[in-house]
């Protein structure tokens, strides 16, 4: 079985999607050219969640269109290949089985900051019930303590994300909406566009509940990445490096003279690894080095 018809009969597994037809013919094009690949052995996805038939979704990554009027393949980050890639990562992500979250349990995260200059890495832990947290900066001795107050807390954070739409449509009618806004890091000032503003925001939402992937259901997961693809002035790059210079698949948006803010997605899998903004040849960012579902604070996946 090929990866079209493979595509195709887990496609019909999933909920009715976006018409992606043209992107699948462009995939079945470079299928009849391309020479066979091997596939790899599936693996555990850290969504945080077990994934299913990955090998065969993640095996072609290199995205290659087609000239207009018959010339050769090129390579580049159009739209269509923005299509093409976040579909598939949809697909991994959908088919793959939803996480039980204690209330006892706690969200980890590692993070690393380059602000202008490179923090040290540090470590957090956030109990699910929302009741307490713990921090450990690189170096230093593990501090537990209660939860501070503010909007952004995990267990709200879980709360919102089950609440969303699973649909890509009415995701970003959401976004665009009356929704609050959480942006990892600003790309858009007062003299953006108001609709390239607007564009930016809702990408910006979607991208900073993408680090919480651990406590994403897939569905919802899956239409995070569809509706990433019908935002205007969104691209993939496909070898983009995070902030610690790991490589990954960029998806980017682009605001012109504001500059360019990335998500940073690991190849494989498309776990979210993190976000930068560059600008007049500067960038800056955060890395995500570590995330999961654990026990105990000062545990780690």
């Amino acid at each position: 079985m090929n990866e079209i018809e493979m595509l195709r009969q887990m496609r019909d597994e999933v909920p009715e999607q976006p018409d992606v037809s043209e992107v699948r013919l462009r995939m079945a094009a470079h299928t009849e050219r391309a020479p066979a690949r091997r596939t790899r052995p599936a693996y555990r996805m850290r969504f945080g969640l077990a994934l299913a038939t990955a090998g065969v979704l993640a095996a072609a990554t290199t995205v290659i269109l087609v000239r207009p009027g018959g010339g050769g393949p090129e390579t580049g980050p159009t739209s269509s290949s923005a299509a093409m890639v976040l579909e598939r990562a949809a697909l991994m992500a959908a088919q793959s089985t939803a996480a039980e979250i204690r209330p006892d349990q706690w969200f980890y995260l590692k993070e690393s900051q380059h602000m202008g200059a490179d923090l040290p890495a540090f470590e957090t832990w956030n109990r699910m019930d929302g009741i307490r947290s713990a921090l450990r900066e690189e170096g230093r001795e593990l501090k537990v303590g209660p939860v501070e107050k503010g909007p952004t807390t995990v267990r709200r954070t879980q709360q919102e994300v089950e609440a969303l739409p699973t649909d890509p449509d009415a995701l970003l009618r959401h976004f665009r909406g009356d929704a609050p806004e959480r942006t990892p890091l600003s790309i858009c000032g007062p003299s953006c566009p108001p609709e390239v503003a607007q564009d930016a925001k809702t990408f910006g939402t979607i991208g900073w509940y993408m680090k919480y992937g651990p406590v994403i259901p897939p569905d919802t997961a899956a239409a995070m990445f569809r509706a990433l693809a019908k935002i205007p002035h969104v691209s993939v790059e496909e070898d983009a490096t995070d902030m610690d210079g790991r490589h990954g698949v960029g998806v980017v948006f682009d605001a012109g003279e504001h500059g360019k803010l990335y998500y940073v997605l690991n190849s494989g899998d498309y776990r979210y690894m993190g976000v930068k903004v560059v600008r007049d040849g500067q960038s800056t960012g955060t890395s995500v080095l570590g995330s999961g579902i654990v026990d105990r604070a000062g545990d780690t996946p």
